[in-house]
């Protein structure tokens, strides 16, 4: 016969497991990443000015690893000619690398980046709001998103915060300000 000690304990045990089994659950689909391939351009937002720059970014998460990629289009100034240009930027950064950590929270995938340089360090935090479709099911819709990056910057001494703002709609047509100064083959004569 079992004491009624010992049934209290193993209820309580089994009602505990019971509990937490829920909350498990909830953590592990926390921590899996899912396949994604994720899109959004954005402006900057700095002392409550937007500016003309367009910055996109790619997230693409396959197996548990992502990378991220930026693309940055019409930062105009002054080129060679005298005319006003934008030279494109391309910033790539990864979980393989070790400089990209990407989190799953609920419908939300957190892309957080530090990234130092001689000017000082940055912390860069995109939060893309997924929808998934398609067959194999796959985060691939943008439905909302926020971010920005804090820079501290040793050659200004100042603490620099950006906001990003995205573009509203699936498919946006933008005119850039200016030309792109694009590289070529440099022929010597």
């Amino acid at each position: 016969m079992l004491k009624p000690d010992l049934v209290k304990r193993a209820a309580l045990a089994l009602l505990m497991l019971w509990w937490l089994a829920p909350l498990n659950a909830v953590h592990a689909a926390e921590l899996r990443l899912p396949n994604a391939s994720l899109e959004v351009t954005v402006r900057q937002k700095q002392d409550g000015e937007l500016g003309k720059g367009l910055h996109l970014f790619h997230l693409l998460c396959w197996g548990g690893e992502c990378a991220l990629t930026a693309l940055s289009l019409n930062q105009c100034g002054p080129a060679g000619s005298g005319k006003p240009a934008f030279f494109p930027k391309v910033q790539r950064t990864s979980t393989a690398e070790g400089n990209l950590t990407v989190k799953n929270i609920g419908s939300v995938l957190e892309a957080q980046q530090i990234m130092t340089d001689i000017g000082g360090e940055s912390t860069t935090v995109l939060r893309f709001t997924y929808g998934v479709s398609g067959s194999p099911a796959m985060a691939n819709r943008v439905i909302a998103f926020s971010g920005g990056y804090v820079k501290n910057s040793t050659i200004l001494r100042r603490v620099t915060t950006v906001e990003y703002v995205p573009l509203i709609g699936a498919f946006n047509e933008i005119a850039l300000d200016c030309a792109a100064l694009l590289p070529g083959v440099d022929i010597q004569r």
